[in-house]
């Protein structure tokens, strides 16, 4: 029985000691360097791709926001114990949060007060959350309140978000590829406690069915992954 305990002793050891040392490449990523970050990332995706701290990297280098979101969403499901658990969630709360998943982020944030009352992210992620239903215009949260004059009036138009990119190149290469089509394309950027993603939305439509077509359309020919949303305009636009 001794024996079967030191040998699971030595098991648990080895799963922790086995988390590689990622803090060069955090560091050249905090210094602007990320050509070099992403070049020790690649060698160590070569050797060690399934360790925690090599998939956190490749996450935190990772452009599209989307395919960055999964990979954080993978730490939490496989590694628990993960050492930058803490950045994790306060990374995927940024990530909902930019785009309007109130709901969503802020179960993430009361995750982060919940199992790491001490974290610094704590402070970063203290924003006011909308008491809204998600599928409110996103543009109408968080405004100051000025009274309208009354000869102007205000609607609610729907839009398709086709993708959100930390990279602003990436958005604008998918903006270029949509402009294709007859729908306006537009680039906004939205921060997040140091978190920027530049979220790309497609034309401007009077009813969500006419908006799930086009979003379907656009789904097949250009194998995006959109969603729609609302904004609050006026009857001039």
């Amino acid at each position: 029985m001794k024996k079967i305990f030191l040998i699971l002793l030595v098991a648990v050891s080895n799963l922790f000691s086995q988390e590689i040392d990622i803090s060069r490449a955090l560091q050249l990523i905090e210094s602007g360097n990320i050509k070099s970050a992403d070049t020790i990332l690649r060698e160590l995706k070569s050797t060690t791709p399934n360790d925690p701290a090599v998939i956190y990297l490749d996450a935190v280098l990772t452009k599209d926001g989307d395919e960055a979101l999964k990979k954080y969403s993978t730490l939490l499901e496989k590694y628990p114990q993960f050492k930058f658990k803490d950045k994790v969630l306060y990374q995927i709360f940024s990530y909902y949060y930019s785009l309007g998943f109130y709901k969503k982020a802020e179960t993430y944030l009361d995750r982060l007060k919940k199992e790491f009352p001490e974290s610094e992210y704590i402070s970063a992620a203290q924003k006011d959350i909308p008491e809204l239903d998600e599928k409110q215009p996103a543009a109408a949260i968080n405004q100051p309140k000025i009274e309208k004059p009354k000869t102007v009036e205000t609607k609610n138009i729907f839009t398709i978000q086709a993708g959100a990119f930390l990279n602003i190149d990436n958005a604008k290469k998918l903006k270029e590829t949509l402009s294709k089509e007859k729908f306006p394309v537009e680039i906004s950027s939205k921060e997040i406690g140091g978190s920027v993603l530049n979220v790309v939305n497609v034309g401007r439509f009077k009813t969500e069915a006419e908006t799930k077509k086009v979003l379907s359309m656009l789904e097949k020919k250009y194998s995006i992954k959109g969603r729609i949303t609302q904004i609050l305009t006026d009857n001039k636009n």
